[in-house]
């Protein structure tokens, strides 16, 4: 039984790239005790005028740097699962693996320009409101660059956090990431972008500062959680001997 290292580097260097997001996130939306979280709009904080500007430059590197992990993490997950369906001659939920790649390749198209965005209209609150001290001007400035690019952003969300969240919860009970027991899956059933956010990230933000600071990071941290399934995945596969002979791109 041999190992498949390349697999398993390509795996926990997409694990990297969703911490990475994670961290940009933290960058992103953390506020400090007695900080304000008023908004202005659907996403201008007022916290952002207080934000070092250094944080937000460090939060766009963390997405770009992010996404090309992510793009190897899930691509080798991507080619482990067709070999898989492949392997166990499930032809008709091959469909559900072809969704899968449509999922990743959205999150890699558009997750380092979505963060950028998050990023850019706070810098743009913030440097419009130190040059003419208008605040609801420089919120009303802010909030129009979003609204203009919500469209693309709304599609990226459907499409790599509901349309994944949905693949990997129908992957884990067709039984195509193998796991032992009803419980794995009932577990699995959280590793995904949108389970962990609605079921822990929401009752985390109701708790103290600094406790509700950990809510932030829980939607990139449930892609982490789908790379580990792969992890599983790689396993049972490198177990059964499905790998051998085979030529992952």
């Amino acid at each position: 039984m041999k190992s498949d290292k390349k697999s398993e580097k390509l795996l926990k260097c997409g694990i990297v790239g969703c911490l990475l997001y994670v961290i940009g996130d933290f960058l992103f939306a953390a506020t400090g005790k007695g900080q304000t979280t008023e908004t202005i709009g659907l996403f201008v904080k007022m916290a952002y005028l207080e934000m070092g500007t250094w944080r937000m430059v460090a939060s766009i590197l963390c997405g770009f740097i992010g996404t090309l992990l992510y793009y190897m993490g899930f691509h080798r997950m991507y080619g482990l699962l067709k070999i898989h369906i492949r392997h166990s001659g499930d032809v008709k939920n091959q469909k559900w693996v072809k969704l899968f790649r449509a999922a990743y390749i959205t999150g890699t198209a558009a997750w380092a320009w979505v963060h950028s965005m998050f990023m850019t209209q706070a810098l743009i609150f913030k440097y419009t409101y130190q040059a003419f001290g208008d605040l609801e001007k420089a919120a009303d400035i802010a909030n129009r660059v979003f609204y203009a690019n919500a469209p693309g952003m709304a599609a990226a969300y459907i499409l790599c956090d509901f349309g994944l969240t949905v693949i990997m919860i129908v992957l884990v009970w067709k039984k195509i990431i193998p796991l032992k027991s009803t419980g794995a899956r009932i577990l699995a059933t959280l590793c995904n972008p949108m389970m962990l956010p609605g079921l822990i990230g929401n009752l985390m933000a109701q708790l103290p500062w600094p406790l509700n600071q950990l809510d932030h990071g829980t939607e990139s941290f449930g892609h982490a959680l789908v790379l580990i399934l792969g992890l599983l995945l790689l396993k049972e596969m490198v177990r059964t001997g499905e790998l051998e002979g085979e030529v992952l791109e």
